[in-house]
């Protein structure tokens, strides 16, 4: 009877400890799945700032284009603006005496 009780005692120790390690390793569940959802919110959050970015970038690269369209109308402008005062500087040096 004293053996049955001794046994009894340290099964119940065992079970004991078991119990201690599975609340421990249920904390530190716990913990990864916390630090899990922190870094999928992190990613998540570089997603959408990538997304940001991009959009940005796009709306620079049209507005770019944009320019430089315009750059090339103005200058297409002067050139043709110089070649008539080229005309009408001949012109005028023709015309004189």
């Amino acid at each position: 009877m004293h053996t049955l009780l001794e046994r009894l005692q340290e099964l119940e120790t065992k079970v004991r400890e078991a119990l201690g390690e599975l609340a421990q390793a249920r904390g530190e569940r716990e913990a990864l799945l916390a630090k899990l959802q922190a870094v999928q919110n992190d990613l998540q959050s570089q997603a959408q700032e990538t997304a940001t970015l991009r959009a940005e970038r796009e709306r620079v690269a049209a507005e770019v284009a944009s320019l430089r369209a315009e750059r090339e109308e103005v200058r297409t402008k002067v050139e043709g603006l110089l070649a008539e005062l080229a005309r009408l500087e001949s012109t005028v040096q023709r015309a004189a005496p």
